[in-house]
């Protein structure tokens, strides 16, 4: 026993019959170049700490804790452990795609990214399936363009739009540094006055301050029956976005917001964090219609909204 960790007994066995001449560790099952690493260390710190990295050959990954050669991770198992060169202790485990977001060093932020807690929401219930096309409205970071890219299968395409130049140039790296599959385009492009040049799209997603003014465009954009998907964190935001939504011609609305609440991982004190982060946005989905309800012209009149 090392101090920090023990060595799982079926690990001990198959390292046993490796070093035994009885076996190997599948190419499939051990890092190599290119992967992405989270390094999670198995010593007490003051706050959560988790370092990713992206293997290359002969990099040297610098920290406060030392400095850990990429070599001593390439050909190792993901569960194994590496050390600094301060005999710092670290678990070595494959890296998701939050971690890499919120971990990575060259993933750049220029605005408020779209977490997991609401990609699962926002895939559920807008129904996004695999070969699908689909238009973004703000690329930002590009963070939620990443989960979508991964997602669409290899017959589905992104098309996201980004107002401003620089933040597009900055998702594009951001895109790449991660090694996301090119199922995206970025064009530098104001929808709200210049509109979207795709027509007949599966579902158009907004991420924009003022969604209200692009949801004409989204209209036009899509197929009959598609899909529109808005995200928006305050109320002030879904009262003029709802009331756009109904006069343009969408139906079938609803609105949701999720709670995730995070729960202490310790099994002598069971119990919610104490600290939390709970919400994050009002999310709205309506589907494209070629009539608007009269209890919608009705609702609108009597000035509900």
């Amino acid at each position: 026993m090392e101090r920090g960790f023990r060595i799982c007994p079926a690990t001990r066995a198959k390292l046993n019959h490796i070093e035994a001449g009885e076996g190997t560790m599948e190419d499939d099952t051990v890092f190599q170049e290119e992967d992405f690493v989270t390094l999670i260390p198995l010593f007490k710190t003051k706050k959560e700490v988790r370092y990713v990295l992206r293997l290359r050959r002969d990099d040297i990954f610098q920290c406060k804790y030392g400095s850990i050669k990429h070599n001593d991770i390439l050909g190792k198992a993901p569960g194994t452990v590496v050390k600094s060169h301060m005999g710092f202790s670290f678990i070595a485990l494959p890296s998701d795609l939050s971690d890499i977001i919120r971990n990575y060093r060259k993933f750049r932020y220029v605005t408020q990214v779209i977490y997991p807690r609401d990609w699962g929401l926002i895939l559920a219930f807008g129904d996004i399936l695999p070969n699908e096309k689909i238009v973004e409205i703000g690329t930002g970071s590009g963070a939620f363009l990443a989960f979508l890219a991964r997602r669409i299968g290899d017959e589905g395409w992104i098309y996201s739009y980004e107002k401003d130049p620089e933040r597009a140039k900055i998702a594009i790296k951001n895109l790449e540094s991660m090694n996301i599959p090119k199922r995206y385009t970025i064009k530098v492009k104001d929808v709200a006055n210049e509109g979207i040049d795709e027509r007949n799209v599966d579902t158009v997603f907004i991420d924009v301050p003022e969604p209200w003014k692009v949801i004409k465009h989204a209209w036009c954009a899509l197929k009959p029956g598609g899909k529109i998907i808005i995200y928006v964190p305050t109320y002030n935001q879904v009262e003029k976005t709802l009331k756009e939504l109904m006069s343009q011609g969408f139906v079938d609305i609803k609105i949701k917001e999720g709670f995730i609440r995070d729960i202490q991982v310790k099994p002598y004190a069971i119990r919610p964090e104490l600290k939390g982060y709970y919400f994050s946005a009002f999310i709205i989905f309506g589907k494209k219609s070629m009539v608007i309800p009269w209890r919608y012209i009705v609702d609108l009149r009597k000035g509900i909204f």
